[in-house]
């Protein structure tokens, strides 16, 4: 693993400045490259931990690496900009692909991330206490209660779990609160509207947070990583709650030891899930669902859980052409979707 690092760091300009921080900063070489204006000012900055993260503060380039994933084509570029030629870079992959060996544990990357605890909306209480509220005459809440459940029911959910709690307070009346736990702690919350209207989630969570982690079990095979809350409680999977993965986010998830295989919304948007998998050297699932379907909770509705679970891992794909191939059917299908 070191010298993946040493090889990026023999890269690094002379002059490059250290600081307390961590940082270590020089002019950023990407700018000129992506046609802005020549940095002079040392606004390129890399923070080495058990891999590295380069940001420009001036174009906002970005690039990094972690143990257990590929070179980027991000990385890769950034490189030949810092000077290096493709037999330098070629070292860097070779290098980078030997920490995906036997003799490398994926439970080294588990962070001592924590989340600090954090509130539901006021007056906020698991569903299933609200069932024997009386809500004193006020027809408008209790149908507004009433509403919720309904919907809950309907994307094939238990409202009396833990997973759902529900607020009469202004703004939430019609919305279905999801918790955030991290450790059994609540640390955020997502609220889906369940009425036509916008915004239609109101969150409230730390943006390196991965959903339902507290669910993954030790003697579980595989780990299956998803975009919405929704998606993860329907196949026990994890969720990112976007489209993107963050350094953080792939260390939680990495460090819970098991096969990892993403499952991307069937939009536009997933192609870009797809490409953040491949940069860090995940398998990506190309399920056999009818084009109406957008994601994995609607998926569960149409065929079930089991199918749904036996499908995504009989198309996974894994290797960047191999998942490059697959992209390219699966866009289409897209695009055929939308015309």
């Amino acid at each position: 693993m070191t010298l993946v690092l040493d090889k990026f760091r023999d890269l690094l300009p002379p002059r490059a400045k250290h600081s307390p921080s961590g940082w270590t900063s020089f002019n950023a070489p990407c700018c000129h490259h992506r046609g802005h204006n020549t940095d002079k000012r040392k606004r390129a900055g890399v923070r080495f931990d058990t891999g590295f993260v380069y940001n420009c503060f001036n174009c906002k380039y970005s690039a990094s690496w972690q143990p257990g994933r590929q070179v980027s084509e991000k990385l890769k570029s950034l490189c030949r900009w810092l000077g290096a030629n493709e037999n330098d870079i070629n070292t860097l992959i070779f290098e980078a692909l030997k920490t995906e060996s036997t003799e490398y544990k994926p439970r080294e990357l588990q962070t001592r991330v924590s989340f600090a605890k954090k509130e539901l909306p006021e007056h906020s209480l698991p569903v299933s206490d609200w069932l024997d509220v009386d809500f004193a005459g006020d027809s408008t809440l209790e149908t507004s209660f009433a509403k919720v459940v309904e919907y809950i029911y309907d994307r094939g959910f238990d409202p009396l779990s833990k997973n759902f709690y529900w607020s009469p307070s202004t703004g939430y009346v019609d919305r279905a609160i999801i918790p955030f736990y991290y450790k059994g702690t609540i640390v955020g919350n997502t609220a889906r509207k369940v009425r036509s209207g916008r915004p239609k989630y109101l969150s409230d969570h730390h943006s390196q947070f991965v959903f339902n982690v507290d669910a993954q079990q030790e003697d579980q095979r595989y780990i299956f990583v998803t975009e919405g809350p929704f998606d993860a409680m329907a196949i026990n999977g994890v969720a990112l709650l976007t489209n993107n993965i963050t350094d953080q986010q792939y260390r939680i998830i990495q460090g819970l030891g098991h096969e990892i295989i993403v499952i991307p919304d069937q939009d536009e948007a997933g192609e870009n899930l797809i490409k953040k998998a491949m940069e860090y050297g995940w398998s990506v699932a190309f399920p056999n669902w009818e084009a109406d379907v957008k994601d994995v909770a609607e998926a569960v509705q149409r065929y079930g859980k089991l199918f749904v679970t036996v499908d995504a891992i009989k198309t996974a794909q894994t290797g960047s052409i191999k998942i490059s191939v697959a992209k390219k059917h699966f866009m289409n299908k897209i695009k055929e979707e939308v015309l």
